[in-house]
């Protein structure tokens, strides 16, 4: 059964459409502001077409940027298992996981919104685990796909503002040879060597940029993240992860995703520590761009926000009775 976008999505005790703008922090779930855009000339079928497109995409092109990593990035000296600990390839996998989600729950809530738990089908079975998470009264599902959701966008912003301002201008980005040359301005030496490494680059640098501002700005209705603290301490932690797990990267492949965690390279362990501080610390800095855009992107749509409905499926309709859990402000909307 296709969904029907006239059908408001959460109702109150009294069968009433919750306010826009209503003091009470129950609202959307973020598990289905991700299957609506909050433009109204984007319908929800074609969201789900252009999701189904971009997963097909990054599907696509992963296959290319595994070979690009492996065979065109002048690293011939080591181990192939050195791409699983670059932050590039943290990045691409988690935008790729990310959509690939939103898809399924696209779908489903869209075309498959009325799954019945008890169906033991083979069929039934998948639909469900394709399906938007049911959100239970002393559940925290909201708030951690809020966290991943942040996470997924900030590294990739990261891994794109890292190599273009760091990487690239100390010699380490690995550009296309005929665009390491004096001049990074000229288009003509970016392409001069074939077709292939350009858009490798491109992809992993650029416009996965572009698609994490896309998603923010136009794919999902997700509002802004709530509580701040609780999001910015989970980047702090997911970076100083990565910190560890690139030094055991070190110790599999004798290679450092990044030129400034060698210390020998670098000279002195401080300089080390200060390169490791401020990649750690500019988790919270893009994380408030994000936060900003997506501000921005509520500010302009207030209006279609306000008026939208949502689908609602006799499984996702017992989120109505939980709002008093929801008013502590514990979880994501």
């Amino acid at each position: 059964m296709s969904g029907n976008v006239n059908t408001p999505l959460l109702q109150d005790r009294s069968g009433n459409v919750l306010p826009f703008g209503s003091a009470q922090v129950q609202d959307h779930p973020i598990f289905l502001r991700v299957c609506h855009s909050p433009w109204s000339w984007l319908s929800q079928g074609t969201l789900v077409y252009l999701r189904a497109g971009i997963v097909a995409y990054l599907t696509a092109v992963g296959g290319m940027l595994i070979d690009y990593k492996i065979n065109h990035r002048g690293d011939d000296a080591h181990t192939s298992w050195r791409i699983l600990f670059q932050f590039s390839s943290l990045a691409f996998v988690l935008l790729w996981l990310y959509h690939f989600i939103a898809f399924c729950w696209g779908f489903t809530h869209l075309y498959y919104p009325d799954v019945e738990e008890d169906d033991q089908s083979w069929e039934s079975r998948v639909l469900l685990k394709m399906s938007p998470p049911v959100q239970t009264a002393r559940s925290r599902k909201r708030f951690y796909f809020s966290l991943f959701y942040t996470i997924v966008h900030v590294v990739v912003f990261m891994n794109a503002l890292i190599f273009w301002t760091v990487l690239v201008p100390q010699d380490h980005g690995h550009l296309p040879k005929g665009h390491e040359a004096e001049s990074y301005s000229d288009v003509g030496d970016f392409f001069s060597d074939g077709w292939f490494e350009p858009f490798c680059v491109l992809n992993l640098w650029v416009f996965t940029t572009f698609l994490a501002s896309a998603e923010i700005l136009v794919l999902n209705s997700v509002k802004r993240q709530v509580p701040v603290p609780s999001h910015v301490f989970a980047i702090i932690f997911f970076l100083s992860c990565y910190i560890g797990w690139a030094a055991f990267g070190k110790i599999v492949t004798d290679h450092y995703p990044f030129f400034w965690m060698d210390p020998e390279a670098m000279g002195k362990k401080e300089i080390v520590a200060a390169y490791a501080s401020g990649f750690v610390g500019l988790g919270p800095t893009v994380f408030a761009f994000m936060y900003g855009l997506i501000g921005m992107r509520e500010n302009l749509t207030k209006k279609d926000d306000s008026s939208s409905q949502f689908k609602q499926s006799p499984v996702q309709s017992r989120q109505a009775n939980i709002d008093e859990d929801f008013q502590r402000g514990n979880a994501q909307v």
